[in-house]
């Protein structure tokens, strides 16, 4: 049987590769797409659409909700809605 303090750092060490990975992934996509210039208004409904792609993944979903159980996610300002949107409408192009 393996010990738990063992077990949890492999745990670790599995979560920092995939998530290194994942980051690298979406910033490139980020990058070829140009995502740092589109319009404020893009901005809102992205960051909108994003997290609910993250969420529609059933492990994330599942684990996000035992963090925020157990209060492990830091509280979150978003003071210019720049980070938030309420609403999903299409984007439309110029």
């Amino acid at each position: 049987m393996q010990a738990p303090q063992e077990h949890f750092n492999q745990l670790e060490a599995i979560f920092q590769k995939y998530a290194e990975a994942l980051e690298a992934d979406v910033r490139a996509l980020q990058k070829v797409h140009e995502t740092e210039q589109w319009p404020s208004a893009w901005k809102q409904i992205y960051n909108w659409r994003f997290a609910q792609c993250f969420v529609s993944q059933r492990i994330f979903r599942n684990w996000a909700a035992d963090c925020a159980a157990w209060n492990l996610l830091p509280k979150r300002l978003y003071p210019n809605r720049g980070n938030r949107w309420e609403e999903v409408t299409d984007i439309e192009e110029d």
